[in-house]
């Protein structure tokens, strides 16, 4: 059975971008934050994002204490000033991402890698937090 965390500032800001849509339409392509899953990799929290088109040099990664925040910036080149747009739904320009992790970890220790689109980064857990085997002394 899978554990789902929710977080609630996630959720908060969920429902403040459909309140907002709802209350004046939706004007053009939508935000290009990604799209991330966070999980439980036994000794690490692994965070997966989905970054399409992003060049790794326009992405930054920071931990502190319990978050990580993605940042970076989707480019694409652009048609003729001329050229008239059928339809444009690829959201591009800056985007920040915010994600608690579920427990303490170690950042010193945390790894990223960017292939085919996908943002995995991997963040150990912090020691105090992993789980030990205890021995068991006979009396």
């Amino acid at each position: 059975m899978a554990l789902v965390y929710l977080d609630p500032f996630e959720q908060l800001q969920g429902e403040l971008e459909r309140m907002l849509d709802a209350a004046f339409g939706h004007a053009g392509p939508s935000r290009p934050s990604p799209p991330v899953n966070v999980f439980d990799g036994g000794d690490a929290y692994v965070v997966k994002a989905e970054l399409p088109g992003v060049d790794a040099g326009r992405v930054e990664l920071e931990v502190e204490e319990d978050t990580l925040t993605l940042r970076g910036e989707r480019v694409f080149s652009e048609p003729s000033s001329d050229a008239a747009f059928h339809r444009r739904e690829r959201a591009q320009g800056r985007f920040r991402r915010v994600v608690r992790l579920p427990g303490h970890v170690a950042s010193s220790d945390a790894k990223a890698e960017l292939r085919d689109g996908l943002l995995t980064v991997r963040i150990p857990k912090a020691e105090e937090t992993r789980p030990r085997k205890i021995a068991i002394q006979a009396g």
